[in-house]
């Protein structure tokens, strides 16, 4: 399985007072402080996370940048957002102006910076709003307009924090995840190549090459493939086997995650 390092900076915007530093520190340190302190310029968090992907795992940095709100500091603003690859764009539920700002200023700015990025609409402060009020209304039609995910958050009580900085981690490895998909699907064409390539890669996963080239001939056996001349169907029996395997020296998520990989290039494989 390869390990790939990843850097990602997210920029969380909106007007000022929404809560943008309440969620962060909820997210980041899951913390929460009543009291309101403005942003001066910006303010620049990190949070670590791992994620787990066919074949794949994904140790993730998020570089979160907390953009002041107040719209007249524009040069400020547009240094700040040089080079976002992700946007978390935040309003107040109950104050409707700053849930249409994000759309009428804020998402305006960013198209400006940096163009198109993945990008999550919160409505924040969940925990006092009216979730019948024109707020919600107005996040959900814009989220469904934009194409963008919605998320109604409380950096109080910390619902639904976790879940939309989570989204937006998984919006920034998608490319990476598909670019690595499509590589091994046009590099990996026959099925003895897959067979090869699986045997390999349980093998540098297992740790030691000698029981693991043990128990992979004991799985090709009990499954009767024949090597020279691999069956698709005895193959995908064996790596029932060699998943159970892993299940002891990984673990059972890690295991259940190479076998969706491993079967899904079996079936794509010719021959």
């Amino acid at each position: 399985m390869e390990l790939k390092e990843l850097l990602m900076k997210v920029v969380l915007l909106g007007d000022g007072a929404v809560g943008k530093t309440s969620l962060i520190a909820r997210y980041v340190v899951n913390k929460f402080d009543d009291k309101y302190i403005a942003t001066i310029g910006t303010k620049v968090s990190k949070k670590d996370m791992q994620l787990t992907k066919p074949n794949l795992i994904i140790n993730l940095r998020l570089m979160i940048w907390d953009i002041l709100g107040q719209k007249e500091y524009a040069k400020i603003r547009s240094a700040s957002l040089s080079g976002a690859q992700g946007v978390i764009a935040v309003g107040d539920l109950t104050r409707p102006e700053t849930v249409q700002a994000i759309e009428t200023f804020w998402l305006r700015e960013v198209g400006s910076a940096v163009g198109k990025v993945p990008t999550i609409l919160i409505g924040n402060k969940a925990d006092i709003a009216d979730m019948t009020s024109m707020s919600t209304t107005t996040l959900e039609s814009m989220g469904q307009k934009l194409g963008c995910p919605i998320f109604f958050t409380s950096a109080k009580t910390g619902e639904n924090v976790e879940a939309a900085f989570d989204a937006l981690a998984q919006m920034l490895v998608e490319n990476v995840v598909a670019s690595r998909m499509k590589a091994e699907e046009d590099a990996l064409q026959s099925l003895a190549e897959v067979v090869d390539y699986i045997i390999q890669d349980f093998c540098a996963q297992y740790g030691d090459l000698e029981k693991a080239m043990l128990i992979v001939q004991h799985q090709f056996e009990e499954a009767e493939v024949d090597i020279r001349k691999p069956n698709k169907d005895a193959v995908l029996q064996a790596l029932e086997g060699l998943a159970k395997a892993e299940e002891l020296s990984l673990t059972k998520t890690v295991a259940l995650v190479n076998l969706e990989e491993r079967q899904k290039l079996v079936v794509l494989a010719k021959g």
